[in-house]
This record gives structure tokens, sequence and C-alpha cells, in this order.
């Protein structure tokens, strides 16, 4: 898996967040599944139908998978905010579903709150606070957007993780 096609998922999946954002009529009322399903549709028009959802890979299904030729290019899961109790489980969900070879995955929060800057706090604090933890990863351009973290392997602490934990504020309701 290449840095350059893990980008360009991120990217895409960036872009479709802001998207969320900027036509909330487009997502209100839509529950995780269908909020995944309109990334999904996103990934597909770039990686020509190698985006899946709902796939199984080692332990579990995770929400977001492209596969390219032989090699997952990205995994991740998508999570409405609940805490950081619920983000950090959600962390081990995600490092469950990554065989020893994949090195980069993703969180994609949804936040449904007025208060979404203290959310992207909360945030960056628990994921450092999970056990995997190694250190905060490469700073990104735009914090509000992405925030890169580097994690262990769960069964190889030497094994490093790329993790990116992108945000969406949207209305639930």
């Amino acid at each position: 898996m290449t840095e350059a096609q893990y980008e360009d998922a991120v990217s895409v999946i960036s872009s479709a967040l802001l998207s969320m954002e900027r036509t909330p009529s487009v997502v209100a009322g839509k529950n995780e599944e269908d909020l995944r399903d309109y990334i999904l549709s996103m990934l597909n028009g770039t990686f020509q139908g190698s985006a899946t959802g709902e796939t199984f890979v080692k332990s579990g299904k995770t929400d977001v998978l492209i596969r390219v030729e032989d090699r997952h290019v990205f995994v991740g899961e998508c999570k409405w905010w609940k805490g950081a109790k619920a983000l950090d489980a959600a962390i081990d969900q995600l490092l469950g579903y990554l065989p020893w070879r994949d090195v980069k995955a993703s969180l994609i929060i949804f936040i449904d709150n007025k208060d979404a800057s203290a959310v992207l706090d909360k945030v960056e604090t628990a994921v450092k606070e999970h056990s995997a933890c190694k250190r905060v990863g490469k700073a990104s351009s735009d914090g509000t957007r992405r925030r890169n973290f580097v994690l262990g392997h769960p069964e190889d602490p030497e094994r490093e993780i790329q993790l990116a934990v992108m945000f969406a504020v949207v209305d639930a309701k």
C-alpha cells in the first residue's frame, strides 16, 4: 500500500465530510450507515468501485475498506462522538480489523454538538491516552478536519500504524 493511495483515500473522505457540513440537508437525520454510504459513493468514484462497506477483515466488519489489487489501501471505521470511553472502544475495534500488514487506518468521527471545538480537543486527548498510542503524528494543515497519530500494532508493538482521525460536524436531527 502506498502512501499516495492512502492520502488519496483520506483526501476523498475529507472532501465528503466537508460536503456533508456544507450541504446539511443531504445528511440531516441520517444514521451512521447512511453517512458511511455517502462516503463510499464518493470513494468509489475515485477508486473505481474498490471501496466497500461492512467488509470482513480479520476479526470483524469494518465500515470502509478500499482494496486495490491484493492490498488494503484504507481501513476505516465511522462513529458518532459519544465520549472518550466510546472512542477508546472504537480504536480497539479498528485495531482488531488490522492484519499485521495493514498499517494505515482512519477513524471518521461525526459530531452532533454545538461545541465541536471542545469535542476535537477531547478526541485528541482520548487518542493520546489510548494504550496503543505511541505519539502524535504529522501535523495536519487543518486540525479541525484531520488529526494524525501513530499507534502500535496490537500483535507487534514495533509495527507502527498511521491513524488519521477525521471529523464532520453534522446535524443528526
